[in-house]
């Protein structure tokens, strides 16, 4: 992951403390003042920004994103107790809190750089579906993100979905329309999936049919939420030719072994599960481990 964290903090310490941490892992920080920081981002550069809490630290957040609309940035607490003090996270996408640790800081701010790279690749993708490019070309993005995900996933233990979202009654659909109305329907169908899922979530077509939905640092919990949610986007739609989907989900929890192609083959029977179940709803093979929230903080 090539890349640079723009650090917008003036704290000495907390500089040497995000270098020490970030610079092994691969991600060098460029600092700057935080006035300055909207001006000395760049896009080609920088994967993630860290902003220090502040009363003008929302402004901050605001202004760079104005800058780079994918760009993550983390807001810098020193302690729990700071950090309750800032609901809502002045408008950045996580937070680091203190006592910084190496292990935290790479972790934290790796998780927010691919967040950035997720977001851009989604953007090229539908830059690309709309200049009617291939799928193929999109779902060899995915895998080659899915691959580093993947080894995230078994080193860090942390957890990643994906979902695989079918038409029901494709093949007597598909009969009864022609090649264009074919495809427009198929359209229909990758922007409804695109509105019904997360920024950090990146959506390509699979197959004639289906959708493939891959989703960094969710359990399977998440994972079957944000499938039941792209069906009911469908569900909702107003449109004069009525159709449903199901999908299916497949996760890996963080914990032994996970490779790209078991999960697909976990999406495709958890879908199947789905279908014989009458349709028109998500289902996983993967018992969902409680949980309260995701956070990337």
């Amino acid at each position: 992951m090539a890349g640079r964290i723009l650090v917008a903090v003036e704290s000495r310490p907390v500089v040497v403390a995000l270098r020490r941490g970030l610079e092994p892992a691969g991600l060098p920080i460029d600092v700057a003042p935080p006035a300055d920081a909207p001006k000395l981002l760049d896009p080609a550069r920088h994967v993630a920004a860290v902003v220090r809490a502040a009363p003008a630290a929302g402004e901050l957040v605001a202004a760079l994103k104005a800058v780079d609309p994918n760009l993550s940035v983390l807001v810098l607490f020193f302690d729990e107790e700071e950090a309750e003090g800032y609901p809502g996270l002045l408008g950045a996408d996580g937070a680091l809190v203190g006592p910084l640790t190496g292990p935290q800081v790479a972790g934290t701010c790796g998780l927010a750089a691919r967040l950035t790279e997720a977001r851009r690749l989604r953007v090229q993708a539908t830059r690309r579906q709309a200049d009617g490019g291939g799928a193929a070309a999109d779902l060899a993005f995915l895998k080659r993100l899915m691959l580093v995900e993947v080894r995230r996933s078994r080193r860090y233990a942390i957890p990643i979905s994906l979902s695989l979202v079918a038409i029901d009654g494709w093949t007597r659909i598909s009969e009864r329309l022609n090649g264009p109305s074919r495809a427009s329907l198929l359209g229909e169908l990758t922007g409804l999936v695109a509105g019904a899922i997360r920024d950090i979530d990146i959506a390509v077509p699979y197959a004639e049919d289906r959708i493939l939905v891959l989703m960094p640092h969710t359990d399977s919990a998440g994972g079957l939420l944000v499938a039941r949610r792209v069906c009911g986007r469908v569900r909702q739609r107003s449109n004069a030719f009525a159709f449903t989907v199901s999908a299916g989900v497949g996760s890996h929890e963080g914990r032994g072994t996970v490779a790209f192609g078991s999960l697909v083959k976990r999406a495709g029977l958890a879908l199947g599960a789905a279908r014989a179940a009458g349709g028109d709803q998500a289902a996983t093979l993967d018992p969902p481990r409680r949980r309260d929230r995701i956070s990337m903080g």
